[in-house]
């Protein structure tokens, strides 16, 4: 079926488009008032990427439920809720009550709610969508999703250096109300098989599902596509942290701030936008190979370059996050392809938890490093990660012999159905 006249397919995607827009403009803002509010303190934007991250390691306790619940009410929820708490951030502004600490707390239960969606849609798509369209469709919604961080970042960026906190997340709150009304617009024919059963028996099914996700991940190809990725995201949550004062100090503040996010993002968005193509004519060890191999040297480029013209910076930016955004989608294609579609949703938590474990730690680890060293030592990590990353694939036998991403399927990784205990 055509994508454009897939119904609930337009519904994931705007919807997306619609909440990213949000997550966009709030991610940058918050970061950024969190930043002035602690006296332009690392330390502050160290504890808020933390804040932002460790929920995403959550994600693997609630991914047994993610593919048992009505995934519609939930989109909706999710939305709804983020909107309700972007209102009480406005009145909290508007009354002069808004500090530091209040934005560290609100953080978690924003990050939480926005971490609920993706998964979601990484289980809802391979059922409403055929596996022949699964690449176009994924690099579709990473498009609205780093095209929203391409333009709502450097839109942010202006923002924040026109407008009062309370516009921009009143602006933010209206966002969310949007996305929840498209949501309501999805219809899915997915039946959820209701059961009469007491808590001990809820419980006990809960168990024997988390544990099959667990249990999928230890293949060993599927290890070491993903335990590298710990490390350097370990690494990335670094440029979170600190990338606002690195723009405040090289680049004169939130507009160079809203810039620079928005250069990551276009990179993304033009790397995501050329994922089939790829995908098409290279294996998939190769990609990533290369692809990390050009992403950490446009980033090392970048820092040497970073005392120079301000918009090398932006360029090499862009130039570095190209293969992220290729590979990002590639990823998400494979561990929609690789499980059986009951467990799509308990797989994809339990890999998102697991490549994210370290972000929480890197991030308070980041904060204090720029306090103590420099914000371009801090920065430059990341770009060295990425080498190491690249020699990692290139070396690993397992990760070269893949073939092309639409002839990885389940064939690829040996199951073995084992009863769990409990």
């Amino acid at each position: 079926m055509n994508l454009i006249k897939n119904r609930n397919f337009n519904v994931l995607f705007f919807g997306r488009l619609f909440t990213n827009i949000g997550d966009s403009v709030y991610y940058v803002a918050i970061m950024w008032f969190v930043l002035k509010l602690g006296g332009d303190s690392p330390i502050y934007t160290g504890i808020a990427g933390f804040l932002f991250t460790f929920t995403e390691g959550l994600s693997i306790f609630y991914g047994p439920i993610i593919d048992k619940i009505n995934e519609k009410k939930l989109l909706i929820t999710a939305s709804l809720l983020q909107a309700i708490l972007l209102c009480i951030l406005v009145i909290t502004s508007i009354y002069g009550l808004l500090n530091v600490w209040i934005l560290l707390f609100f953080i978690p239960l924003l990050s939480f709610l926005s971490q609920l969606t993706y998964p979601l849609e990484s289980v809802l798509l391979p059922k409403v969508i055929s596996k022949q369209n699964l690449v176009k469709a994924n690099s579709l919604m990473s498009i609205a999703y780093k095209g929203c961080d391409f333009l709502f970042n450097g839109i942010a960026g202006l923002m924040l250096a026109t407008l009062s906190m309370s516009i921009i997340l009143t602006f933010n709150s209206v966002i969310f109300f949007m996305s929840t009304i498209i949501f309501l617009y999805l219809k899915l024919n997915i039946k959820k098989i209701k059961k009469n059963r007491g808590l001990r028996e809820e419980w006990y099914e809960y168990k024997q599902d988390f544990k099959e996700g667990l249990f999928f991940i230890k293949n060993g190809v599927i290890l070491q596509l993903l335990l590298p990725l710990v490390f350097v995201n370990f690494l990335l949550s670094f440029v979170v942290v600190v990338l606002p004062l690195f723009a405040n100090n090289i680049g004169g503040g939130a507009s160079s701030y809203g810039i620079m996010t928005a250069a990551l993002g276009l990179g993304s968005l033009a790397g995501a936008a050329g994922a089939e193509k790829v995908s098409q004519k290279f294996p998939f060890g190769k990609i990533l190979a290369a692809g990390f191999l050009l992403s950490g040297v446009s980033w090392l480029i970048m820092i040497l370059l970073s005392n120079s013209l301000i918009w090398f910076v932006y360029v090499f930016m862009f130039i570095s996050y190209l293969s992220i955004g290729a590979i990002n989608v590639l990823f998400s294609t494979i561990f929609q392809q690789l499980p059986d579609e009951s467990m799509i949703g308990r797989v994809n938590t339990t890999n998102i938890s697991l490549i994210t474990i370290a972000m929480p730690l890197g991030s308070l680890v980041g904060g204090l490093l720029a306090n103590i060293t420099s914000t371009l030592f801090a920065m430059s990590l990341f770009g060295i990660g990425m080498l190491i990353l690249s020699v990692f694939y290139t070396t690993s036998n397992k990760i070269r012999r893949l073939p092309k991403v639409v002839d990885i399927d389940s064939s690829y990784v040996k199951l073995v159905k084992t009863k769990f205990d409990g």
